[in-house]
């Protein structure tokens, strides 16, 4: 029963938020049919210090890390698919379910128990639908204070590519081991990738997780988040090195160049982590650490 008296608490404190913050933005919205306008983070209420705290996230993909005051605290959070996109529904802490759980709806539908920790996607959402979120602690917990994380929003989709070192002339496919290097550099690479939703539309808050291995002596991890226009871009820096592997490959330009390279080969893949299980399988690419570079011969043709 203390149970239920707290959830049905936590739905009726969210639905009075939300009809209290739509009469605010009343005038905004009335005329913009399906082209639903996202209520701004600005709206948001949050009563630091309480034991009540009600969200309007705003259009993208949000990360959300606070503590529930007590056993009795509720705190709320509505996202709105002002597109009709997937939304994506995660709450990634070791304690989900001992000390606390969340508790979600679509509009105006039945209330849910989200009883794993994983990632969900809810899909199949019209154009202005609203997704709510309830944080509240499990039956029976005892604690002075608990955290909890929340992972809300857009559904994110990742594209990404670690371009080779600008005016760098790459070693051709078939003269290296192994026979591609996706990706080959002297000091640097530009690693560049975009988030969109479901339906294409540039995501900020996406999570980009980026390893890069060479021969076990280096290893390179980038955590970073997309911007506004849904891009990450971010140059990566290498040591120098000594030794490695010899290619050797003719290039034709104003002549025969046959040009003599060292290079070290190692590895490197990204993934999308805030969807956890249900983003794409990262795909492991060969990258090529070039260490020295000479011209052994040239001729005229």
């Amino acid at each position: 029963m203390k149970n239920n008296n707290k959830s049905l608490q936590c739905r009726v404190f969210l639905s009075a938020t939300l009809l209290a913050l739509s009469c605010q933005s009343f005038g905004q919205t009335q005329q913009a049919s399906v082209q639903v306008k996202p209520v701004i983070e600005q709206n948001s209420i949050v009563q630091e210090g309480t034991a009540e705290v009600a969200a309007v996230l705003s259009d993208k993909l949000h990360q959300i890390n606070r503590a529930l005051e007590n056993p009795a605290a509720v705190h709320s959070y509505s996202f709105t698919a002002v597109r009709g996109q997937d939304v994506l529904l995660a709450t990634p802490s070791a304690g989900y379910n001992k000390q606390w759980r969340a508790e979600y709806r679509v509009d105006t539908g039945e209330w849910k128990v989200k009883h794993y920790g994983s990632a969900e996607k809810i899909a199949g959402l019209k154009p202005g639908s609203q997704v709510s979120v309830c944080i509240v602690a499990t039956p029976s917990a005892q604690f002075d204070k608990t955290d909890y994380r929340l992972v809300l929003g857009s559904f994110p989709r990742m594209r990404y590519d670690l371009h080779n070192e600008k005016d760098f002339l790459p070693i051709p496919y078939g003269f290296t081991k192994p026979e591609f290097l996706a990706t080959q550099a002297f000091k640097e690479a530009l690693l560049e990738a975009s988030f969109t939703d479901s339906k294409g539309v540039a995501l900020e808050g996406g999570v980009l997780y980026f390893v890069l291995e060479l021969n076990s002596k280096l290893k390179i991890k980038k955590t970073l988040i997309s911007d506004k226009e849904g891009r990450i871009s971010d140059l990566i820096e290498f040591p120098r090195c000594e030794g490695g592997w010899l290619a050797v490959f003719v290039h034709y330009s104003n002549g025969k160049h046959t040009w003599s390279t060292r290079y070290h080969a190692g590895t490197y893949s990204a993934a999308e982590v805030l969807s956890e299980h249900l983003a794409d399988k990262p795909h492991l690419y060969n990258f090529g650490h070039i260490c020295n570079r000479w011209l052994s011969n040239w001729s005229r043709q």
